[in-house]
């Protein structure tokens, strides 16, 4: 079988049932309904993926589709998605998704028949999307929002680019709006609009959540991501042609639900205010209408969602820019430790580097270059080997101890560009907080690595040794080498 979205909860509910809650009674997503519920598990320091089993649609009235998210609310969580225990959630995670973006398994074509999400197919006039159950996430937002990655095809070349975008409900269930702020889907809308063409798009709501890391793998300009992310799924993508074009446009075949629409040339409409990655709102403005074409879906089909602004969003984006910044550094300086998107930075605006330090001036060398890998990322702070990125104490220690800030930070203006709420807006900056090397300066103290081995908490007190993190009851499947 296929990998897809309900194989996925169910390896969570045999060998990870932590960290997966069901709810059985029904959730209206329009009221708030779904959000709070994952608002206060937050405020708790718990981060299930929740599954919403009976829920309303737009109009109301109980819907055939049930609700997922905080699937990735967790890096135990992705950590899964990819065969790794939830112990490897670290750098071993960033590092085992860097050696995956490196690689393709090309894609297969399979038919009608055997594709799961052509089980049922609403086309035309019943290609209504007030029958899904929308989720609305913050009192302010413009409406429901559709959270989940988009499908555009470049029209002259044969490649297929994966990105999430927002899509907002307008109250015509047939007529909604995208919010596109990826740099490779602008150019494709632009080729697009130069030809006067409408724009084939498809929103794929719900698959297996390896599909959506890979989609997010920081990709050259025509890379065909599809098949990036048959790497991450560990075998050939499936797909299956579009209702809307035929074999000129395929759709996964092992998606939950996936709307065919496409984007008329030179129309614009209102979108925003959401509640977004920032965790502030982001200001309204005019983006392309998606006009529906088609849907179609599974049966008992389980509609996917991202509670925005939070971990699991933090996670799905964070994750795959440290494994693909990883990469780059690791390719051009041979000297990097370990990479991390912190929470604290909403795992976009905030990067930390560890290397091996030779000389000086090599960690603004880094910094500089990191910040050219993603333009979400504003502020490079680079440490030492023997700091761990992962714990932000370390990190600041290092700050607060090793920085000069009349040498150390250097403040880079009028760059890139952004679509996120901060105040540093087109500004960067660099914090070199590596160790001094040019200056007298004293090591950091330690404990005999010899002592650490011979006295350790399993014997001396093992009442606060660590418990082990518990591993599934059988091993995932092996990923393809």
């Amino acid at each position: 079988m296929a990998r897809d979205l309900p194989g996925f909860l169910d390896h969570l509910r045999r060998h990870y049932p932590a960290l997966l809650a069901e709810v059985e009674r029904q959730v209206n997503p329009e009221r708030f309904e779904v959000t709070a519920l994952l608002e206060q598990l937050q405020r708790g320091r718990q981060f299930p993926t929740v599954l919403f089993k009976s829920t309303t649609n737009l109009r109301g009235q109980p819907c055939e589709f049930s609700i997922v998210s905080n699937v990735f609310a967790t890096r135990e969580h992705c950590a899964a998605a990819l065969g790794l225990p939830p112990e490897q959630a670290g750098m071993a995670l960033s590092l085992h998704y860097s050696e995956l973006e490196r690689r393709t398994i090309p894609p297969e074509v399979v038919g009608r028949s055997q594709a799961p999400v052509k089980e049922c197919v609403r086309l035309g006039e019943a290609a209504d999307a007030a029958e899904l159950p929308i989720v609305r996430h913050y009192e302010m937002d413009l409406g429901p929002v559709l959270t989940m990655a988009h499908v555009i095809k470049a029209p002259d070349e044969d490649f297929y680019d994966v990105t999430f975008c927002k899509t907002f409900y307008k109250h015509d269930p047939r007529r909604m709006a995208i919010s596109i702020h990826s740099p490779h889907f602008e150019r494709l809308l632009a080729a697009y609009e130069r030809r006067d063409e409408p724009i084939p798009v498809v929103n794929v709501l719900g698959h297996h959540p390896a599909f959506y890391l890979g989609a997010l793998a920081l990709a050259p300009w025509g890379n065909n991501d599809y098949a990036t992310i048959g790497s991450f799924l560990g075998e050939p993508l499936r797909l299956v042609p579009s209702e809307t074009w035929g074999d000129r446009f395929l759709v996964p075949a092992d998606a939950e639900i996936v709307i065919e629409g496409e984007i008329p040339p030179g129309e614009r409409v209102v979108v925003d205010p959401f509640g977004e990655i920032t965790r502030l709102y982001q200001a309204q403005c005019l983006r392309q209408v998606f006009n529906v074409k088609a849907i179609t879906f599974r049966r008992g089909a389980i509609m996917q969602d991202v509670f925005s602004g939070n971990q699991g969003h933090w996670n799905l984006g964070g994750i795959p820019k440290e494994g693909s910044i990883y990469n780059a550094l690791q390719r051009r300086f041979g000297t990097i430790r370990a990479v991390h998107l912190p929470y604290s930075g909403c795992s976009r605006l905030a990067c930390y580097v560890s290397i091996d330090k030779s000389r000086e001036g090599q960690a603004k060398e880094i910094g500089l270059v990191a910040l050219t890998e993603t333009w979400t990322v504003q502020t490079v702070v680079v440490v030492d080997a023997d700091i761990d990125v992962f714990n932000e104490q370390d990190v600041l220690w290092a700050i607060h101890t090793y920085v000069d800030p009349s040498r150390d930070i250097d403040l880079v203006k009028n760059v890139g560009t952004t679509v996120f709420t901060t105040a540093m807006q087109r500004s960067k900056v660099i914090v070199d907080a590596t160790r001094p090397s040019h200056v007298a300066f004293p090591e950091r103290f330690k404990v005999p690595d010899e002592a650490l081995a011979r006295v350790t908490l399993e014997e001396w007190l093992p009442q606060f040794a660590r418990p082990a993190v518990p591993r599934p009851a059988e091993p995932p499947r092996p990923l393809p080498r």
